[in-house]
Formats: C-alpha cells, sequence, structure tokens
C-alpha cells in the first residue's frame, strides 16, 4: 500500500508541475522583420480536436484497451493496476517535458503575427499590440502537443510510453512481455513451502544396504 501511495504521488506531483508549466511565459525568441512572412497565416480561433478532448482521447483510449483486454483474457487485478500506473507515468512525463521544450524554445506559431498584430499593422519596434494570453500562447509552437500525446509520429510519445513500460514489465522480446514484474515474482513466503524438508523428502530404497560393517 505504501508503495502505491508513492506511485501515486509522484503521478499527481507531475501532473501538478504540467499545470503550472501550461500558464508560464516562454522565451521571447526575437523575429526579424524578413522571416514575419512565415507567420502570417490567418489566425485560429479553435484547433480542430480541442485541447480537452485530446487529453480525454489520450488517456481514456488506454485505458479502454486494457479494460477490455482484462476482459478477454480475465487477467487479475494486479496486472491492471500496473497497467494504470505504467499509461498514467507515461501521460504525465510526456506532458511535462512537452511544456518543458516549448518553453525553452519559444518558436512562434503559424499565425502568431495576428496574434501580435490583430489589426494586421505592424509597429517598428515589434511590440505586440494583441491580447497578452493569446501573444504567449503564440510562442508554443513546438513541440506539439497534439503530436506528443496521440503517439502517432510523436517521438516524444513514443520514448516516454516505451520508458515507462518497461518501469513495469519485462522487455518486448522476452515471452511474458505483457505480464507486470508483480506477477512473475514469486512469492517468498512460496518458496519457503517449496523447499523439501527432512519428514518430506523422498525415501531411498533400502535394498542392498546392510547394517553394520561388511
Amino acid at each position: 500500500m505504501r508503495e502505491l501511495a508513492i506511485e501515486i504521488g509522484v503521478r499527481a506531483l507531475l501532473f501538478g508541475v504540467f499545470v503550472f508549466t501550461e500558464f508560464l511565459d516562454p522565451f521571447q525568441r526575437v523575429i526579424q522583420p524578413e522571416e514575419i512572412w512565415l507567420y502570417k497565416n490567418p489566425l485560429v480561433q479553435s484547433d480542430n480536436i480541442p485541447t480537452r478532448l485530446m487529453f480525454a482521447i489520450s488517456f481514456l483510449t488506454p485505458l479502454a484497451v486494457i479494460c477490455v483486454v482484462k476482459i478477454i483474457r480475465r487477467t487479475d487485478k494486479t496486472e491492471i493496476k500496473e497497467a494504470f500506473l505504467a499509461v498514467s507515468l507515461a501521460l504525465a512525463l510526456n506532458g511535462v517535458c512537452t511544456n518543458t521544450i516549448k518553453l525553452i524554445v519559444g518558436r512562434p506559431r503559424p499565425d502568431f503575427f495576428y496574434r501580435c498584430f490583430p489589426d494586421g499593422v505592424m509597429n517598428s519596434e515589434m511590440h505586440c499590440t494583441g491580447d497578452p494570453d493569446l501573444v504567449s500562447e503564440g510562442r508554443k509552437s513546438f513541440p506539439s502537443i497534439h503530436s506528443s500525446y496521440s503517439f502517432v509520429g510523436g517521438v516524444i510519445g513514443l520514448i516516454f510510453a516505451y520508458i515507462c513500460y518497461r518501469q513495469h514489465y519485462p522487455p518486448l522480446a522476452n515471452t511474458a512481455c505483457h505480464k507486470p514484474y508483480v506477477s512473475l515474482r514469486v512469492p517468498t513466503s512460496l518458496k519457503k513451502d517449496e523447499r523439501p524438508t527432512a519428514d518430506s523428502a523422498p525415501s531411498l530404497p533400502l535394498e542392498g544396504i546392510t547394517e553394520g560393517p561388511v
């Protein structure tokens, strides 16, 4: 129970760090006037896939697959628990890492110009006149959190998914790679029970054995 509490605490801490980094301002990368055309795409009012829906899909889809496998294979609660821990750790680490890189890189989004200058008029000092929150979010283009959370084509997501898988499961080349380490451990009590004792040792045939000197 103590180990489970620690595991949950680590994930709660990572989630808190992820939420905290969501509200930090990224590095303000200097945009030269001659490259401003790169960021003059029309302003995107909303994502094709809303962020909340993306988080729900990325979290609930693996859990749904785990539950289906449990029903089909009739796995025990230990395997389900380890699978949930691996998925939650991968998602939390992926979010923190992705946001950290976003803040360090500060790459503008393709529609940054109209976030910075809503009226379409750029001043010579390149000082943004748009909504500060919208401008700040416009500097968080790379890496894409949608790609990293989809685990499809997202190198960051794939790396953390495998790392967290290996924390709870054997290598993929192992024939028991679908079994968590906890299920593969032989309980100490079982080992003690299996040790042969003097009373339970098989008796040896006594034919041809005589007592006393030959």
